[in-house]
């Protein structure tokens, strides 16, 4: 039995994001993924872009990424991002995406991506913040009980 998602994003398929086959470009599967990491992070109170200046943010550039693909996404198409696992590493997170085509009842894609934790001050990868570990398994805990 597939256990509950940590998050769920429901979006469309824009033609814009299709290639001239209008299929999903590949390369819009990242952003789709990254578009439910900002909404998964925004919805838990970890990003705000407008409120932090510059050194105060949370940096998170992507050090991996990965995906594999089952089934087209077409203009119109609804679908809908699963977070179905989060990893921590000292300095990085690793998200495993499902990504459902909910007109074909079907699996379109599982990505896995990994992103380091940067200090635009110091310029390198620095270890996650341990507040910003507690808020997410927090989250976590209170979504899998």
């Amino acid at each position: 039995m597939k256990k509950k998602p940590l998050y769920t994003a429901k979006y469309r398929v824009y033609w814009s994001e299709t290639d001239a086959a209008l299929i999903m470009h590949f390369s819009n599967f990242f952003r789709i993924c990254e578009r439910a990491e900002e909404d998964f992070l925004e919805s838990i109170g970890l990003l705000s872009y407008r409120d932090k200046p510059t050194g105060q943010r949370i940096l998170l550039p992507r050090v991996h990424a990965e995906c594999d693909f089952f089934a087209p996404l077409r203009p119109g198409d609804h679908y809908r991002v699963e977070l179905n696992d989060l990893n921590f590493g000292n300095k990085s997170i690793e998200y495993v995406w499902e990504i459902y085509n909910e007109d074909l009842d079907r699996e379109s894609a599982r990505c896995k991506i990994v992103a380091a934790f940067y200090d635009e001050r110091a310029g390198r990868a620095v270890p996650i913040p341990e507040n910003f570990k507690k808020i997410i398994m927090d989250y976590i805990e209170k979504r899998t009980q």
